[in-house]
């Protein structure tokens, strides 16, 4: 009897045929900076195949468009936690659920004239968004530099990415603006000067970029889906960190830096990365200024239960 029901069992499986993997819509904001490496990774190494998931990457440009599709459940997930982080303290029904990175990796660029970040004083200084993590980090570095990012210079949001926002300073439609590594190299080679490095704009402003985030209803719908999607960003990140020739291979080929570059920044973010997907309170509490700052009307004081769930990761770390 036992026999058979073994047979039987093992007739279904060959009948039924190998598991499909799921299709997966994810959100983020394009190729091109170490934060976003770990989703490569869990695409070229097989990490989302192994937890049978077919991630699909869709690039977005914008932020709000980004979570106008996580909220009509055209994305089942997002990237960007900041902004995450601002719509649940605004009472949406998102969480963020995990962080590929401990920091990010912002800097501030001006005009070669400009020596310091006290030299913006009655400049402009661009942003792509009011409201943006990008705002937060030149609000903050400004702030904390001894002036009035309200009074003592203008603070410009003028969209675009990368690219844009530093021709604009060459062009002088603004005089500085705040993007992200690496792009000070190309900064850097038309003639503009780092003002702030990514290492002391670090120090002043905590704040992850990238990890996953979802609806709450995605939440209770698919719970053990989002399990084997952070399980496999955590490997992915894992195997960016412990395999150095790969790692530096990949950081020359996604952000079109040559090999010494390549082996600066590596030594540099390496230990940014974050395997163990959940941040401190602390950070979490930066992250809930990033969404909160600009705002006229404060939220009342959320409890960080509102903005985040780290069961999630906690599961996939076992």
């Amino acid at each position: 009897m036992k026999n058979r029901i073994g047979w039987g069992f093992l007739l279904a499986c060959l009948i039924a045929g190998p598991v499909q993997a799921k299709d997966i819509n994810l959100g983020w904001s394009g190729i091109g900076s170490w934060t976003t490496l770990p989703y490569v990774v869990a695409n070229e190494k097989g990490f989302f195949d192994k937890e049978t998931l077919k991630v699909r990457l869709i690039t977005f440009r914008g932020t709000n468009l980004m979570l106008t599709a996580l909220l009509a459940g055209e994305l089942d997930y997002a990237t960007i936690l900041p902004f995450l982080t601002g719509a649940a303290s605004r009472g949406l029904p998102v969480r963020i659920l995990g962080a590929v990175t401990k920091s990010s990796s912002y800097f501030m660029v001006a005009r070669p004239e400009i020596e310091s970040v006290k030299g913006l004083r009655g400049k402009k200084l661009g942003i792509n968004s009011f409201g943006s993590s990008a705002d937060y980090a030149a609000y903050a570095a400004v702030s904390r530099s001894g002036m009035d990012p309200n009074k003592d210079l203008t603070i410009l949001a003028i969209g675009g990415g990368t690219p844009e926002r530093l021709a604009a300073v060459v062009s002088g439609s603004v005089d500085a603006t705040v993007i992200t590594s690496p792009a000070e190299y190309a900064a850097e080679k038309q003639g503009l000067r780092v003002i702030m490095s990514a290492q002391e704009l670090g120090q002043l402003v905590r704040i992850p970029i990238t990890g996953i985030g979802a609806t709450q209803k995605k939440m209770e719908k698919d719970p053990d889906e989002i399990v084997r999607l952070l399980r496999a960003l955590r490997l992915s990140t894992l195997y960016l960190v412990q395999n150095p020739e790969y790692s530096l291979a990949l950081f020359q080929r996604v952000m079109h830096v040559d090999a010494p570059t390549s082996d600066k920044l590596f030594k540099l973010y390496r230990d940014q990365y974050n395997p163990e997907l959940t941040l401190p309170d602390s950070i979490v509490d930066d992250l809930l200024a990033v969404g909160t700052f600009r705002l006229k009307e404060k939220p009342k004081a959320l409890s960080q239960q509102a903005v985040r769930d780290w069961s999630f990761a906690e599961k996939a770390r076992r």
